[in-house]
Order: structure tokens, then C-alpha cells, then sequence
């Protein structure tokens, strides 16, 4: 029996919601972090006078650093437990977010760039952390509004700094988007530490001395019966130290090459929206306040369009619903660059683009974990969405070399939108491919946003 399983069909305990508390919180931060350049950068561009090359490169800075975190640093959660990567993770975002305000046109943005990097190695960490810790405490009656929480907590973070933060940068500076971002994370970071749970697997399957009396302790407070001796081990095979040769071996590792090239072409599209798309109808209307506007209609539209994924993600099958999803958001993000940077027209469009777009972070957060067993999953998810920032990187970089070479926002927009439709297919030939597994390999379950807990 997995020890998930002590998961009850009742109401949740008081430490199964400090857990989902905790964990969403931090997805939230995750949003502002991520979101903060594309309101700051009209601000940023014109204090330092810096070409959109030059900012594309301060654009990709976090991304650099997630794509470290996710494939380097958060393989170790597999080795030291999920709440301690955690606290390593927030920290490490409040380092970043303190580097940042010391950047002067005398420096130039190399500590803006070092600043990203930081702090998206943070964020990357906390990949291996918050799917985790959500998909064990969460209680199955309170999976499917959780999931849908989840999914929608990025656009949240980003609407929240948008809304607040975003309107106070032309009185006060980019420099005050760092400020607050470093504080929330220092709080984040002293709470993750003193009110985040271990990950009930980890200690379950980790045969540290003391699991057996840590995870009692955890489900007498979740109010359920201690156990004698440890279960059997779900990853039968799997070992801490030997989880990436598993995660590339066999069919599993076809089912993680298809994931990754689908989440590279993802992130290609996505981050070309989410970084140039407040910036270019800023830039165009030469109003920098319009960058905190655009911002808000893309994450609203991202809230609104995965509360609809994940409802219908609990009655289709993901696989088959993400693609229908990535097919629309190709066409509505063309559309936003072609029908121009007139407002309001841009900003109903970008709300288009963004509720069909952002579901595909959804989609391949509620896949890639299933592909795994437990003792490789943090490492097989970390290294596909690690891998996937390459997209990431080169999007905000290949999309300033654009506009600084003259591409107007019809043929810019248009371009990026088409990696959509290659992350559509690689997931409809991991849907084919998993409909005839190996007679030896052990079944995973079905990916969801709701019902049960992955």
C-alpha cells in the first residue's frame, strides 16, 4: 500500500491545510518573481538605455537559474527531503532579489542578470518542492478546487505584483519590485522552515533512522494510525543516487524525451508572450504604466483559463484536452500580435492568448510526475522542466534580436506561437506511446487535475 493512501476521504486536518497553505503561498511567490520583469522592464529599458537584446538577456536571467535549479540543485530533494529543499529554495530567492536594486546605468544590468539567475535558481528548486507536498496532504474531496488553485497560483503571483506593486514603479523606481520581492521571500523562507511538513513518501521510502518515528508524528497529526514498521517501497528498482539513469532508460526515457522537446517548444512560445508582450505595447503606445495593464489581462485570462482546464481536465483525459487547448492559444496569441498594440483591443486580445497559453503549464505539471516512480520523480520532473527552460532562455533573447532587427508584433507573434503546436503533438505521442506499455513496466497512474492524488 503506498502511504498516500492514508490520505482520507474526510475533512482535512489542521496539518494537511498548513500544508496546501504553505505550499500554494510559495507558487504565488513563484508568480510575482516570474512576472516581474515584464511589468518592470519599460522601466528598466528606459533608466539604463539598453537595447532589447540587451533587455531580452535580463529577461532570460531567471530562467538561466531555474533551468541550474531544476536540473542540478533539486535532484537533491531526493536525498535531503522536500521541506529542506524548500527553505534552501527561498532563501535562496531572497539572496537574488537583494543583488538586484545595486544595478546603476554605471554597472550596467550585470547585476540585474546575476540577480535573475539567483533567483530563478530558487524557483527552479522549489519545482522538486510544492507538486509534491500538494498532491500528498491534499485530501481527495479537496483535490479537484487545490489542483485548480494550484494551477492558476503563478498567474495570481503575477496579478497580485502587477495590480500593487506594478503601479507604484513609475514613483518609486524598478528597484522597489526587488525590495518587496526580497522581503516576501525572506518571509516566505522563515515560514516554509517552521510550518512546511516533510513529503510523506520521502519519508516512507528514504530509510533514514528516524523515518519510521517522523512519519508517525505526521499522521497521528493528520489523525490517522501510526504504523508498526515502514510500507513496502513503491519504487521497486529505484534508489536515490540511481533516479536519473532511471529517468532516461528504457520507455520511460522515450516518454521523457518527448516531454522535453514539447515543454522546450511550450516555453519558447510561453516566455515570448510573458516577457515582450506588456513590453512591446508599452513601447509602442511609449507609455511604460501600460506594462502593469497588459500584465494583469495575462494573468487574469491565465486564472480564468486553468480553472476551465482543470474542470474539464477532471472528465477528459488530459492528454487529449491539452492539445485542443495548445491548438487555440496558437491562433489567439497570433492574433494579439497581428491585430496590433492598440488599447483596449490588446488587452482583451492578450487575455485571449493567455487563457488558452497558460494552460499548458498545467498540463505538463499534472503529466510528467506520473511518468515516474517515487524515488526518481523530483529528478524526472526537475530535469524535463529544467531542460524545457532552454526554451525559456532563448525566447526572450531571439524575441529582442527580433524587434531590434525591425519584425513587427504581427510577425513576431505569429512566429513564436507556432512551438505551440509542436508541444500539442509531442503530448498526443506520449498519449499513443502509453497506450501500449512494456509487459514488465510497473503501471503509473493516470495524470489529473482532479479526483484522486497523483
Amino acid at each position: 500500500m503506498r502511504i498516500t493512501d492514508h490520505i482520507p476521504q474526510e475533512r482535512m486536518s489542521g496539518l494537511q491545510k498548513r500544508a496546501v497553505v504553505i505550499a500554494i503561498t510559495l507558487v504565488v511567490l513563484d508568480g510575482y518573481d516570474v512576472s516581474l520583469t515584464s511589468f518592470a522592464a519599460p522601466y528598466i529599458e528606459s533608466g539604463f538605455g539598453v537595447s532589447k537584446a540587451q533587455l531580452g538577456l535580463v529577461m532570460s536571467g531567471a530562467l538561466i537559474g531555474m533551468l541550474v535549479g531544476s536540473i542540478i540543485v533539486a535532484p537533491l530533494a531526493d536525498r535531503i527531503g522536500r521541506r529542506k529543499m524548500g527553505v534552501i529554495a527561498t532563501t535562496t530567492i531572497a539572496v537574488g532579489m537583494f543583488i538586484g536594486p545595486f544595478a546603476t546605468p554605471e554597472t550596467g544590468t550585470w547585476p540585474l542578470v546575476l540577480s535573475r539567475i539567483v533567483t530563478g535558481v530558487g524557483v527552479g528548486c522549489l519545482v522538486a518542492v510544492v507538486g509534491v507536498i500538494l498532491a500528498e496532504y491534499t485530501g481527495k474531496r479537496a483535490y479537484a478546487l487545490v489542483m485548480a488553485v494550484y494551477a492558476a497560483a503563478i498567474n495570481i503571483g503575477g496579478l497580485l505584483g502587477s495590480m500593487i506593486v506594478g503601479p507604484m514603479l513609475d514613483e518609486r523606481g524598478w528597484q522597489f519590485g526587488w525590495w518587496i520581492g526580497f522581503v516576501l521571500s525572506a518571509i516566505a523562507a522563515v515560514a516554509t522552515y517552521a510550518l512546511l511538513p516533510e513529503s510523506l513518501a520521502w519519508l516512507s521510502e528514504g530509510r533514514r533512522p528516524d523515518s519510521l518515528a517522523r512519519l508517525n508524528a505526521l499522521l497521528a497529526k493528520m489523525h490517522r494510525p501510526a504504523l508498526s514498521v515502514l510500507p513496502e517501497p513503491e519504487s521497486t528498482g529505484t534508489k536515490p543516487k540511481g533516479s536519473l539513469r532511471t529517468v532516461f532508460t528504457g520507455r520511460t526515457g522515450l516518454y521523457t524525451l518527448l516531454m522535453i522537446v514539447g515543454y522546450i517548444a511550450y516555453m519558447l512560445s510561453f516566455y515570448f508572450m510573458t516577457n515582450w508582450a506588456p513590453s512591446s505595447v508599452a513601447s509602442a503606445n511609449d507609455n511604460p504604466a501600460l506594462a502593469p495593464q497588459l500584465v494583469t489581462a495575462f494573468s487574469i485570462g491565465g486564472i480564468l483559463g486553468n480553472v476551465l482546464f482543470g474542470y474539464l481536465g477532471g472528465r477528459i483525459n488530459i492528454r487529449v484536452l491539452a492539445p485542443v487547448f495548445l491548438l487555440l492559444a496558437t491562433f489567439t496569441l497570433s492574433l494579439f500580435g497581428i491585430v496590433g498594440s492598440q488599447m483596449p483591443t490588446a488587452w482583451w486580445t492578450l487575455f485571449a492568448a493567455s487563457f488558452f497559453v497558460c494552460s499548458g503549464t498545467a498540463a505538463f505539471y499534472a503529466i510528467v510526475p506520473t511518468l515516474y516512480p517515487t524515488l526518481a520523480r523530483s529528478t524526472g520532473f526537475g530535469v524535463v522542466i529544467g531542460v524545457g527552460r532552454f526554451g525559456g532562455i532563448a525566447a526572450p533573447v531571439i524575441g529582442g534580436a527580433a524587434f531590434d532587427a525591425g519584425w513587427g508584433m504581427g510577425a513576431a507573434f505569429t512566429v513564436f506561437s507556432l512551438p505551440m503546436l509542436i508541444a500539442g503533438v509531442s503530448i498526443i505521442a506520449l498519449h499513443l506511446a502509453q497506450r501500449r506499455p512494456d509487459e514488465g513496466e510497473p503501471k503509473r497512474p493516470e495524470p489529473a487535475l482532479t479526483g484522486t492524488s497523483a
